[in-house]
């Protein structure tokens, strides 16, 4: 019995021996598994690619016209990192991810201090977000539940699967909110300074590095002191990872920093500037140049204005104008209404574009041909009165003039001064068509 006993606990032995790994294995086996998969299901940067961009658009001579924003009303341009200061960039991963180029989609190091900081504070003390994890986020905002940082991080790992380093970190200053409707470095930098990204200097890349950490409360319009404070921890961070000097970091703090008007949204020719929009291909600069020359768009706009204001005892209240360089045709001045920003005069409707008809446009010309001809004179007397024309095959024709009333007999000159309409059809009669 004792030998067999002693046999039995043997077998048990090693049976434990033999399957107590299997547990571990099938565990490591089950982590490979869900670690892989993302790569079955990689997202490329053309997967996520910014269609909707706003555009700047300038003037002949550099002025700015105004911005348009995207159809979410948001201030947002798409550059490539080749376009941004080496500041923003070694600033936002100073201040946001120090160890960007060293860990995957998940900083492992930075998870297990922030939970010992948790446990030792019994509350969050720091995040171990990623850049990789926030754009991540950007993409697919949703609220911080357990759920939701799961497929956060499943997201992460596809991003990692399909993108390099330098395409997530494009991708990711090209989306940061930077304040208000304002979003990435593009955007920012034309909003605040009103220079391209690539021609920050310190301070001004340190600045714009610190709003993406709460955009709402680090605005540079209203908030900023508080802007201020976070730019001084992205100079420290920028210190501390040996990016800049002490003497560097506190020259780029202290230096006076000046803000771009704020809101300045359209500022002349918003026909044209919408006009110009639809035209865009859909893959297009953020700013464009155009033939507007701003100090004559805004004198014709003054002139519309003016010249309406004073027709309206007359019941005119619309008027447009176009100022064309009649050498290359560049448009210099494109006036659709006398105010865009007016509903109630349907200011958006715009006359340039407007189809009309060509009738009256065309009675110089038609006088012009019988005066050549000889049919009338300057001095001929036509008469403005009731006229039916038969039409085979329709109704009787009776032209009116737009004031439905007749002035009896009336001068070439006098005609074609008032836009007469019946008048004009009689010398059409003469000349033929």
């Amino acid at each position: 019995m004792r030998n067999s006993f002693i046999q039995r606990k043997a077998k048990v032995r090693h049976w434990f021996k033999r399957w107590r790994w299997r547990p571990l294995l099938g565990l490591l086996l089950l982590c490979l598994t869900v670690r892989a998969l993302p790569y079955l299901a990689p997202i490329h940067s053309s997967d996520i690619e910014q269609n909707q961009q706003a555009i700047e658009f300038m003037d002949r001579n550099g002025l700015a016209l105004g911005t348009l924003l995207t159809r979410n009303q948001e201030n947002t341009a798409v550059v490539s990192l080749s376009q941004v200061s080496d500041y923003f960039i070694q600033a936002i991963i100073a201040a946001e991810d120090k160890r960007y180029y060293q860990h995957g989609a998940l900083d492992m190091q930075a998870i297990v201090r922030s939970l010992l900081e948790a446990m030792q504070a019994k509350q969050i003390v720091s995040g171990a977000s990623t850049i990789t994890m926030q754009l991540a986020r950007m993409l697919d905002p949703s609220p911080r539940t357990i759920p939701n940082k799961i497929r956060e991080v499943w997201l992460s790992w596809r991003l990692t699967a399909g993108m390099s380093k330098e395409e997530i970190l494009e991708a990711y200053i090209n989306r940061l909110p930077m304040g208000g409707n304002v979003y990435g470095v593009e955007a920012a930098a034309r909003t605040y300074f009103g220079i391209p990204p690539a021609d920050l200097n310190l301070a001004q890349a340190t600045l714009l590095a610190a709003i993406p950490n709460d955009p709402t409360d680090l605005n540079p319009y209203s908030n900023w002191q508080e802007l201020k404070q976070r730019q001084a921890y992205a100079i420290n961070r920028l210190v501390a990872d040996g990016y800049i000097t002490r003497p560097e970091g506190d020259q780029a703090f202290w230096e006076k920093i000046s803000l771009q008007p704020r809101d300045r949204g359209i500022i002349a020719a918003p026909h044209f500037l919408f006009f110009v929009a639809q035209q865009l291909p859909q893959q297009h600069p953020a700013v464009v140049i155009t033939s507007i020359d701003r100090p004559l768009q805004q004198f014709v706009e003054a002139q519309v204005q003016q010249i309406t204001d004073s027709l309206a005892p007359n019941n005119i209240h619309n008027g447009a104008a176009l100022v064309i360089d009649n050498h290359t045709g560049e448009v210099l001045a494109y006036v659709g209404s006398p105010d865009y920003n007016n509903p109630g005069k349907l200011g958006r409707n715009d006359g340039v574009q407007a189809l009309r008809q060509p009738g009256s446009t065309l009675k110089p010309f038609l006088y012009e041909l019988a005066l050549e001809k000889r049919l009338i004179h300057p001095n001929t007397i036509l008469a403005d009165i009731p006229t039916h024309y038969p039409i085979p095959g329709a109704k009787l024709y009776s032209p009116l003039d737009y004031s439905e009333t007749f002035y009896g007999p009336v001068r070439v000159r006098v005609a074609l001064a008032n836009s007469l309409n019946i008048p004009a059809v009689r010398v059409l009669e003469q000349v033929g068509v």
